[in-house]
């Protein structure tokens, strides 16, 4: 499997970029030191839940609410390669924080690895885009589309994500992002 380095970072952040007309995407990684400092938190610790071996991502979108400050000129997407859960599901494939700026993708279950299979770099990138513009659409203030083929498609499944376009249907690219 691909490593999430500077260059599939980049093309990550410009294929998001088309997908949102007039709205600059830069991609940066979390420095090592405001890595080692997180994984001290408590707060960070505690969002673990041993027993489902899996991160209460919640909890973790509280806490990198408090920590990084969204506003209304930086919206932020964290890309974590760890399994998340949230309220009343066994599993997210991303969430948006509630009180938006922010939002979250968690890349194992999008992986053909996490099923036993034989890992597929291209098909991870797509759920990859995928994923990062659902989400980032919900931090932009839009809601689920019943067209399944639109990227704002509430995924059930992986299937779901693997069905539907990495772009907005029509209804949904005429909505104006809210800042």
């Amino acid at each position: 499997m691909a490593e999430l380095d500077y260059r599939i970072l980049n093309n990550l952040g410009s294929d998001i970029s088309r997908e949102f007309e007039n709205i600059r995407v830069t991609v940066s990684r979390l420095n090592n030191s405001n890595l080692i400092r997180l994984k001290k938190n408590a707060a960070f610790q505690s969002s673990f839940d041993k027993d489902r071996n899996q991160w209460y991502s919640p909890k973790l979108l509280d806490l990198f609410f408090e920590k990084f400050k969204p506003n209304k000129e930086t919206k932020i997407l964290f890309i974590l390669d760890v399994d998340a859960y949230s309220n009343g599901m066994n599993f997210v494939l991303g969430e948006a924080f509630h009180q938006g700026g922010l939002g979250a993708i968690y890349l194992p279950r999008i992986k053909q690895e996490f099923y036993g299979l034989k890992p597929d770099n291209e098909l991870f990138y797509k759920r990859m885009i995928k994923e990062a513009v659902h989400e980032l659409g919900h931090i932009f203030g839009f809601n689920h589309c019943p067209d399944l083929l639109c990227v704002m498609h509430f995924s059930n499944s992986l299937s779901d994500t693997d069905f539907k376009r990495k772009s907005f249907c029509s209804k949904c690219r005429i909505k104006k992002p809210i800042f």
